[in-house]
């Protein structure tokens, strides 16, 4: 097992953690949650590989893991939707492991948001994009809960926008609230932690008038208001920079959520307060109204008689990327060569009991691999009841097996030999663990498994052996 003190780099212990997880693929369905549970009281971050265990492993902690095996698998999971079941729990150990893994998307995001703001900000996982998303998405619920947070550094119209729409929909007393409530992230070197934003402090003290109204509406104007973005295009328009960089400057200043009052835009225009290259981009949006445009493009007024040009056209909305059908099941093939395994089953029986198996013939061309026991099993030489406990190394058997049937892999169809081996040595896992295993059986099998040179059914038997006080293994298994 990787453990603190074994010795191994940090590939190795994910490499053990790999052949862990594939093993696990192969137990019983109600086994697999004790053998994961000795395992990760060995290495605790068992569930750190840089991908997720495979489907049945993470259907198995579902349905049947305890809190701590849950939280485990929170801490390191990556798939959403993944992510989201076990939020659904609503366990406080596992919502804890949740908010703690940078690797959690937006949904999930949203949803330990919603449940607890205040623990959220904590959270050691922290995106800036999802905070930033939180705080434009309109959801007033949302976005109060996204403002308890105030760590990242976002644009000046981002949290006077959230201020907003919480105001929109809760008025002065719900603002009053949320000013005076502590922030999830507090640096302990600030007197005043409404100091690391403006706006925040803005709105702060505008909360603590008698009649905060006006005070709010310049507070937000300040941020939101037109002068606003005429100040931040101003900014962008800086004469060292090539003019096609000004102009994506200009359009990421107007993709911000301002108040544009379009009477006061041609207004600058008309008193030459704009930059060229603004009144570019302005007379390009959508929104822009037919006169102003006309304003923007000559810098004078619309003549009265002459037809305005037509709005500019809408941009066109991205297409959703839609991946490629795939069949469940791949065609038949004709079974492939069996190499050194020969043409008969005397052949096969001896060259399993002479050699060790690979996984492909990269290393060794001369090598037996999984592919030519495949073949060996298609073409009825041996059953994958006879080559199943003839396969050495054991951890070949276990892990590769595994992994093409654990993570949904669809290249080894009903028919071939490798899902033959996957149904005979789940069925020796089966075998073994039948009468119920011990966890220091689950360990002592987790430790010896990659480095074993012998058959999968020697392996279990010596585990049997060195742990006696557990059940005894039916079948002939044991020592």
């Amino acid at each position: 097992m990787a453990g603190a003190a074994d010795g191994l780099s940090q590939s190795e212990r994910m490499t053990v953690r790999f052949h862990l997880t594939c093993l696990a693929t192969l137990l019983p369905y109600h086994q697999r949650p004790a053998a994961l549970e000795a395992w990760l009281g060995v290495d605790p971050a068992l569930f750190h590989m840089g991908f997720d265990p495979p489907t049945p492993v993470t259907e198995a902690i579902l349905r049947l893991g305890g809190a701590r095996l849950q939280a485990a698998l929170a801490g390191a999971v990556r798939s959403g939707d993944t992510q989201q079941a076990l939020c659904t729990l609503d366990i406080p150990e596992v919502d804890a492991a949740l908010r703690d893994n940078h690797q959690l998307d937006y949904g999930t995001t949203r949803l330990l948001r919603l449940r607890d703001p205040a623990a959220t900000a904590l959270g050691r996982g922290y995106h800036p994009g999802h905070h930033q998303r939180a705080l434009l998405s309109g959801d007033p619920d949302l976005v109060a809960a996204a403002l308890v947070d105030r760590r990242g550094e976002h644009r000046p119209t981002t949290r006077a926008t959230a201020w907003a729409t919480v105001r929109a929909h809760g008025g002065t007393a719900r603002l009053r609230e949320l000013a005076a409530a502590p922030t999830g992230h507090v640096d302990p070197n600030d007197a005043d932690p409404t100091d690391a934003d403006p706006t925040d402090a803005g709105i702060a003290q505008a909360c603590a008038e008698a009649d905060p109204e006006p005070f709010l509406d310049t507070a937000l104007e300040r941020r939101l208001g037109t002068g606003a973005l005429l100040r931040a295009l101003r900014a962008a328009h800086r004469g060292d920079r090539a003019p096609r960089v000004v102009h994506r400057a200009m359009e990421r200043v107007l993709r911000e959520p301002y108040r544009i009052d379009w009477a006061l835009i041609a207004a600058a225009r008309l008193g030459s307060r704009l930059p060229r290259t603004a009144t570019e981009v302005l007379a390009g949006r959508p929104d822009c109204p037919p006169e102003v445009a006309v304003v923007l493009r000559t810098g004078q007024p619309a003549r009265p008689g002459r037809p305005l040009p037509p709005p500019a056209p809408e941009p066109e909305a991205p297409k959703r990327y839609q991946p490629p059908r795939s069949t469940w099941l791949p065609e038949w093939k004709p079974p492939g060569d069996t190499g050194p395994l020969g043409a008969g089953a005397d052949s096969a029986r001896h060259a399993l009991r002479t050699m060790a198996v690979a996984f492909d013939a990269r290393k060794d061309p001369d090598a037996a691999t999984l592919d030519h026991l495949g073949a060996v099993i298609e073409r009825g030489q041996l059953s994958a009841f006879e080559v199943a406990p003839l396969v050495r190394p054991a951890a070949l058997l276990t892990s590769w097996v595994g992994q093409g049937s654990g993570w949904g892999s669809v290249s080894h169809a009903a028919w071939s030999g490798r899902a033959a081996l996957h149904v005979e040595t789940s069925a020796l896992l089966a075998r073994w663990t039948g009468g119920g295993v011990a966890a220091e059986r689950w360990v002592a099998l987790g430790s010896r498994l990659r480095r074993y040179p012998g058959s999968l059914p020697e392996l279990l038997a010596e585990v049997a052996a060195a742990h006696p006080e557990a059940p005894a293994c039916p079948d002939g298994l044991t020592a």
